[in-house]
């Protein structure tokens, strides 16, 4: 009786909890780790890489040399700020534990302790395989290193409690780029400050601040309110992310509701005037962007396109850029006439020439940002190259591209017609089947 009661208190709680989560994680693995996985796959990969690990430490390979030490703190950063914050909540507790700063906030306190535990180990294991490299190429000791794994557990635990906030304060695409845009800063901080450290008492206040931020970030998040759905989210998404690698391949494996607004919202009407050409445009652009085949080919699209302005000679990119333009106009023509033809879009009874304006709004509306993209790498093709005032072509490139590829959209427009005039009148001149028997007769 008194070892269940004393079972039923915020931290004996939470870590029964964390038992039972890597317990459900382990069950997930052993599925997979079978006897045969591991005698042909798990336990010969552990020789392998033990037997690798060994020769770098006896016969240093050439490229040790080449490496510069910004390299280990960028894994460091790179394993470091993945996480994110863990407090094990669940839905449950939402009855009578969340009503209670009493139960809410050792709870929060041990998750935050369970988080920095986990980014020592994880920074302890990244220093521990690059040691090789750290003790024949940089001399680290022992004690660099372990500072150095604190150091960078300490970021990482930051980073988990800047993401924590940052999540709940955004979402759909903004979380993403706010999440984004953070990781990078702070990896960039990182590798700015580590790289600048030339005595013990420069680190000593590097591991101060990391120190005093961590403590103020955690004083913060302890006061937080309205936490509770984020933090079972994160749960969620924690779980699926230690298992997700089982069921990649599984066709009916469910994924995770987030209980979040998706990145790409569609909802929302793309135009802000709403006439017939614009809706029957709208409805191609989301058909398109709704099918990943047709995402992928206009990320294919951007990516060689970028490619063929920006490694040329910017002589030979400048000339590419139109040439590349066209070839993605007309697949988008192509990609038009496709979706015209669908059932479901040719039995509606469309005004007369609303098909024919439609397609080159929606045309437009995927072709300029395409087109804009390559002239902003092309603009820093120049100003990697010139420098100085060569770096003015970075904004004036995609302003000059808006307005080039509006008019090179407009030519493909009058060209598509001519065409489908000339069609039309071949068709009109081209004489029935009776009347080709009697000239074949007559002649």
């Amino acid at each position: 009786m008194n070892g269940g009661r004393r079972h039923f208190r915020p931290v004996p709680l939470i870590l029964s909890r964390i038992v039972f989560f890597w317990g459900e994680v382990w069950k997930c693995w052993r599925l997979t780790l079978d006897w045969t996985v591991q005698v042909y796959i798990a336990i010969p990969a552990l020789f392998i890489g033990a037997n690798m690990y060994r020769d770098a430490w006896l016969h240093p390979p050439s490229w040790f040399a080449a490496v510069p030490q910004q390299t280990v703190f960028v894994l460091l950063a790179a394993a470091m700020l993945r996480a994110r914050a863990r407090t094990f909540a669940d839905y449950g507790d939402g009855l009578f534990l969340r009503r209670s700063a009493r139960w809410t906030r050792p709870m929060i306190a041990t998750g935050l302790a369970y988080t920095l535990l986990v980014r020592l180990l994880t920074a302890a294991a990244v220093v521990a395989l690059l040691a090789p490299l750290l003790d024949l190429r940089f001399d680290w000791d022992a004690a660099t290193g372990a500072a150095m794994a604190g150091a960078a557990a300490l970021l990482g635990y930051a980073w988990t409690l800047v993401r924590d906030g940052l999540e709940r304060r955004r979402s759909g695409w903004r979380r993403v780029a706010a999440v984004w845009v953070a990781r990078l800063m702070l990896m960039a901080a990182w590798v700015a400050g580590m790289t600048a450290i030339r005595s013990g008492a420069s680190f000593g206040l590097a591991l101060a601040a990391l120190i005093a931020a961590s403590c103020l970030l955690t004083w913060l998040r302890l006061r937080a309110k309205g936490t509770f759905l984020h933090e079972v989210a994160a749960e969620r998404e924690a779980y699926s992310a230690c298992v997700r690698f089982l069921f990649m391949e599984a066709g009916g494996a469910r994924s995770v509701p987030r209980g979040r607004k998706p990145l790409l919202s569609l909802r929302r009407n793309l135009f802000r005037r709403r006439g017939t050409r614009e809706r029957i445009a709208e409805l191609w652009i989301k058909a398109k962007l709704r099918d990943p085949e047709n995402v992928q080919a206009l990320l294919t699209f951007a990516a060689i396109g970028s490619a063929a302005v920006a490694l040329p000679p910017p002589g030979l990119g400048l000339a590419m850029w139109p040439v590349s333009g066209l070839f993605a106009l007309f697949w988008l023509h192509g990609q038009w006439k496709q979706w015209e033809g669908e059932r479901y879009v040719a039995m509606l009874p469309w005004p007369p020439l609303a098909l024919r304006e439609a397609e080159g709004i929606g045309r437009r509306a995927l072709f300029l940002p395409l087109f804009g993209l390559w002239g902003l790498a092309l603009g820093c093709k120049i100003g990697l190259l010139y420098g100085g005032a060569g770096w003015l072509a970075v904004p004036l490139a995609p302003a000059v591209g808006w307005a080039a590829g509006r008019y090179l959209d407009s030519v493909v427009s009058v060209y598509l017609q001519f065409r489908k005039r000339k069609r039309k009148a071949q068709t009109w001149e081209r004489p029935s089947g009776t009347e080709e028997e009697e000239a074949r007769e007559n002649a």
